[in-house]
């Protein structure tokens, strides 16, 4: 008849603390209607005389302690801190709580004949989970206390008495009712038992898989740092070699300038100029992502001018194709502009490296998102190759033309902006480069 309501607890980091305390108010509740409906099935539908009054008592001085319960739960919510300290203690006094609380309505209703007693092992298999051991033994140590005094002293319900309820049903032709009440006792306390292992399962399952995406964030934050620092280092110690070069070039063309000479010679010097320049861009850009980028401000662009300053800086820029559905040119993206666009800008340069067809930038609409698709028609990967598809320094090109870093930091930036990247390859069908960028709809 009386029902154990004790939750899980942990102890208690605040994720724990947040999921477990707000179940457990919303568990006692629950537990305090089925006891309010157990009394009125016994008293009134089976017509057997029970201290109403009393037991009404028990089950209000629950419903008083449920209603603080829910107050420090929500002064929790702004205190987290405060709140991991006390929880422990908390949670134990409400299982003590519920405990005495089943002691009481177990005396009044028959005490170790009543088949709910079964529940104290609902109370300590609770207590052995989730507190901690000291505190667990001192709930079996209450326990048994509570369970001898039933044994010493308890009132009488005459029909948890009857001899015959260890008739079977094969001798009496039905089941008595006190025999009954054992059955539906095991079933609802096995069945509790049960729930709360499986959720706890479940919690424990989803903190290791939490644990380990933050384990890989972590790694691949420490991969990013080390990669800032060589691209710094490296962007200084070219430098200075860049800038005497370029001044010599810039001499040797003032030097032959009026001069009588080949074509192709002043054409090579002029080539000499774009491809420092080019080496100063790329230099720069080496440096933004060094560091200078952490403290870019995020702005709000539009798809299409993503796709623009994407394409700004290829060296063939007609060899790629937007293709917006549905409005999806002008969704609103609040992103990190030259960080993005940069990142992006390496995936279409690697469908342009694979094949000598255009590439495709396909925009579509999705749920509080807009898919951008880099479509390339290139020779695709085998599935080995695509399994290490954004492992840093893993690459299929040539020596010199690639340090296969373009998709490890691709997806390290779409990510970090609380977007998803997804590469699909196959062997001779080509490559698509899926990226889910968040909108500010």
């Amino acid at each position: 008849m009386p029902v154990s309501t004790n939750a899980p607890t942990t102890d208690f980091p605040a994720t724990r603390l947040a999921v477990n305390a707000p179940w457990l108010v919303k568990l006692r509740w629950v537990a305090i209607v089925g006891q309010l409906g157990t009394i009125g099935i016994v008293v009134f539908g089976l017509e057997i005389h029970l201290p109403v009054v009393p037991l009404l008592c028990a089950l209000a001085v629950t419903a008083a302690t449920n209603i603080a319960l829910a107050g420090w739960v929500r002064w929790a919510a702004s205190e987290p801190q405060i709140a991991i300290r006390q929880s422990s203690f908390v949670i134990t006094g409400v299982m003590l709580l519920d405990l005495l609380v089943l002691s009481a309505m177990l005396f009044m209703t028959g005490g170790p004949t009543n088949p709910f007693v079964v529940f104290y092992f609902v109370n300590l298999a609770l207590a052995g989970v989730l507190l901690e051991p000291a505190k667990a033994w001192l709930l079996e140590v209450a326990a048994c206390l509570a369970m001898g005094f039933l044994f010493w002293r308890h009132w009488q319900v005459p029909v948890l008495s009857d001899p015959a309820r260890l008739t079977s049903t094969g001798v009496g032709q039905t089941l008595p009712l006190a025999a009954t009440g054992d059955l539906v006792a095991l079933i609802a306390a096995s069945g509790v038992i049960v729930w709360f292992m499986t959720r706890l399962t479940g919690e424990l399952r989803a903190s290791q898989q939490a644990r380990r995406r933050a384990e890989i964030e972590r790694a691949r934050s420490e991969k990013l740092e080390a990669l800032g620092t060589l691209a710094a280092g490296a962007a200084h110690e070219l430098a200075t070699p860049l800038s005497t070069i370029a001044v010599v070039a810039n001499e040797v063309q003032r030097e032959l300038a009026g001069r009588d000479l080949p074509a192709g010679i002043a054409d090579d010097l002029a080539l000499v100029r774009r491809e420092i320049e080019r080496c100063r861009s790329i230099l720069h850009r080496m440096s933004y992502d060094a560091g200078q980028s952490i403290g870019e401000a995020p702005k709000e662009i539009t798809v299409r001018q993503l796709v623009e300053a994407i394409t700004s800086e290829l060296a063939t820029p007609e060899r790629v194709t937007f293709e917006p559905r549905a409005g999806a040119a002008e969704a609103k993206l609040h992103v990190l502009q030259v960080a993005l666009s940069q990142a992006l800008r390496g995936l279409v340069q690697n469908g342009l490296d694979a094949s000598t067809d255009v590439v495709t930038v396909l925009a579509e609409p999705a749920e509080n998102s807009v898919k951008l698709t880099i479509i390339d028609r290139g020779g695709g990967m085998s599935p080995e190759v695509l399994a290490r598809a954004g492992d840093p320094f893993f690459t299929t090109k040539q020596p010199g033309q690639g340090m296969g870093l373009g998709l490890f930091l691709a997806r390290s930036v779409v990510e970090r902006l609380g977007g998803q990247l997804q590469i699909h390859s196959t062997r001779g069908s080509g490559t698509q480069a899926v990226v889910l960028l968040p909108t500010t709809d």
